[in-house]
C-alpha cells in the first residue's frame, strides 16, 4: 500500500521517527500486498490519513534539509535531502499509477497482455 511508502520515506525516513512494521506492505515472497480483511474504503482512509501526516511533516521545510538519522538512515551521509525524497515519491506514484493493470489482474485474476 502506498500508505507504507509515505510512512517509510517521510515519517521513518525524513523525520527519523520509529515506526511499527515499516515494510508492512510486503507479504509472502516479498511481494506487495493489501490484507484481505481491509476494505477499499479502509485502504483509502489509511492512505489519506498518512498523506495528511506527510504534508504536515514537510510544510514549510526547506527542500535542502537533510533527513534525520536514527530512523531509516543510520548516518548523515546516507540521509537524502527533502527535495530528493519528495521527487522519489513522485516517481513512485507515477510508476504505480502507470501499473493499473495490476489492479485489473487482482480483480479478475487474468495476467499477461
Amino acid at each position: 500500500m502506498l500508505t507504507f511508502v509515505e510512512r517509510r520515506w517521510l515519517r521513518w525516513g525524513f523525520l527519523g521517527e520509529p515506526v511499527d512494521a515499516p515494510w508492512g506492505d510486503r507479504g509472502p515472497g516479498d511481494r506487495w500486498q493489501v490484507p484481505d480483511e481491509l476494505t477499499a474504503a479502509e485502504v483509502r482512509g489509511r492512505f489519506e490519513a498518512q498523506c495528511e501526516e506527510s504534508r504536515a511533516a514537510v510544510a514549510g521545510v526547506p527542500l535542502d534539509r537533510r533527513a534525520r538519522t536514527g530512523g531509516r538512515f543510520a548516518t548523515e551521509a546516507d540521509a537524502p535531502v527533502l527535495g530528493w525524497i519528495l521527487f522519489h515519491l513522485l516517481q513512485e506514484y507515477a510508476r504505480h499509477a502507470g501499473q493499473l493493470d495490476v489492479v485489473r489482474e487482482l480483480a479478475d485474476g487474468a495476467v499477461g497482455e
